[in-house]
Order: structure tokens, then C-alpha cells, then sequence
């Protein structure tokens, strides 16, 4: 269904790996499934505190079943489940006014800009293949004992939307730093690098990150809430990322962003 609407291959995730908390909120017709909202568990840390919360994912509704109430009819359950469990519901859309009317609003983050010169990386590096077993099983021992790269805003999720989202994304290229014995997603247009995520037991800093990659370029752009990386940036850029909430969200109004390793 997944396919069928937005064009998304979940195949990979079993072989990468599917997320064990997914709860999956359905109408079917016969063995056709005609709408669904899924859930499933995140664990964040916001302005210090590690939260449990909920996700929304996967929402569809077959386009012959739309405007009949399926989908109304999904969230309200999925959220009345989500209640029990957290005051916290997040989701990411390019169609939010379809969420205002379940108590979602809104959430405006920041991209964090250096103005980098060229350099020679004095480090290593090595781009990670999912095709690879010896590198699937390296990603999975280092997501297992990962850090939060922010206290101020940052998740510390299951990989299977980190490791689909690098599989249907041919740019993005998966790091291993071993001397910082780190994972870097990254990616590059022009003269910018993008560090979109990292996934370590003990953050580096950002000038080690980036003296670890070979990259010739003169602006670094960081996706991440940067308190961990020892780092002040030179410019902040306020954006929508289609991130909404639903419930007390700590960082709000402040400078911060949240991984976009999902799809």
C-alpha cells in the first residue's frame, strides 16, 4: 500500500531490519488493506530529559475509499492508544492542515551553517555499503550503544528509518569515522557538506568530524541541534521540516532541529 501510494519500497527493511514497535491502525476490504496509520515508539531527549513518545507513519488511504471517514476514523484510534502511554505525538507532513484538527501544531526548526575553509582531512574515513553484511552488522553494534547527539533536541530511535531512508537515497553516504569510532551521514551539493546525523557512544566534536572527512568545500551545514558538538555555527536558518506535535514539546521556540534520517 505504502508503494502503491507514495512510491516507498519497505522491501529493504527485511534485510536492514524493521522496527519491533510499529503498531499498525487499520481498514480493510476483503485481504485489501484500504487505510492505515501506524505508530511507533521514539525516544527522545528534550531540553535535557529523555521522553518516551509516539510517531505517526505510513498514513494512506486508498484513493477509492477517500473522503468516507477511514482516516479519521484511524487517527483518532491510533491517538487514543498513543494517550495511555505518552502526552507526546509527533509527525512529519507536507499536509498539515490535515493534522490541526487532531491537536497537532506546528514546529519551526534550524539549520546551523559554518563558513568552512578548504582543508586535507588529517583523519580516515570510510563510505559504508548496506549491501554489505560485516558493514550492516558494524551500523547495528553502533546504533545499539548510541548517544544522543543533543540534550537540547535529538532521538535515539530504532535504525530502520535511518537505514531506509540512506538506502533510497543514493546521495546520502554513510561515514564510518574509526578513529572517533563513529557513523556520519552525510551529504554533498556543490561547495556545501551536509551532516545530516551521527551515531556514536560518545559524540565528537565538529571540528574532528569534519577533519575527519575529505571534503574540499567552504560551508558546512549541520541538521542536528549542535550542543554536543563543542561548536558555535556562523549562521542559523530557520525552516519548516513538516514536523508537528501534539502535546508538550520542551524545545519549543528555541533553536533546534531533529534528525531528518526518516522517511
Amino acid at each position: 500500500m505504502i508503494l502503491d501510494i507514495f512510491g516507498v519500497d519497505i522491501k529493504p527493511l527485511d534485510r536492514l531490519g524493521h522496527d519491533p514497535s510499529v503498531i499498525a491502525f487499520g481498514w480493510w476490504a476483503g485481504e485489501n488493506l484500504v487505510a492505515n496509520v501506524s505508530l511507533y515508539e521514539r525516544r527522545l531527549w528534550l531540553a535535557g530529559k529523555q521522553v518516551e513518545a509516539f510517531g505517526i507513519q505510513s498514513v494512506a488511504t486508498r484513493p477509492d475509499w477517500r473522503n468516507v471517514g477511514l482516516f479519521g476514523d484511524l487517527m483518532r484510534r491510533a491517538l487514543h492508544y498513543a494517550e495511555q502511554k505518552s502526552e507526546l505525538v509527533i509527525l512529519a507532513t507536507g499536509t498539515p492542515d490535515l493534522y490541526r484538527r487532531f491537536g497537532f501544531r506546528q514546529i519551526e526548526e534550524v539549520r546551523f551553517v559554518s563558513r568552512h575553509a578548504s582543508h586535507r582531512s588529517t583523519g580516515e574515513s570510510r563510505e559504508l555499503s548496506l549491501e554489505s553484511d560485516d558493514d550492516l552488522a558494524l551500523l547495528n553494534r553502533t546504533f545499539a550503544n548510541r548517544a544522543p547527539t543533543s540534550l537540547l533536541a535529538s532521538a535515539c530511535d530504532h535504525p530502520a528509518l535511518f537505514m531506509l531512508k540512506a538506502k533510497l537515497t543514493p546521495e546520502i553516504k554513510l561515514l564510518h569515522l574509526p578513529d572517533l569510532d563513529a557513523v556520519v551521514a552525510t551529504k554533498e551539493e556543490a561547495s556545501s557538506l551536509f551532516i545530516l546525523d551521527i551515531v556514536a557512544s560518545n559524540i565528537p566534536t565538529f571540528a574532528d568530524i569534519v577533519s575527519a572527512i575529505d571534503f574540499d568545500g567552504e560551508r558546512v551545514e549541520v541538521w542536528l541541534t549542535p550542543d554536543c558538538l563543542s561548536w558555535q555555527p556562523d549562521e542559523e536558518h530557520t525552516f519548516d521540516n513538516g514536523y508537528m506535535v501534539r502535546g508538550p514539546f520542551a524545545p519549543e521556540g528555541q533553536a533546534f532541529m531533529l534528525s531528518d534520517m526518516r522517511i
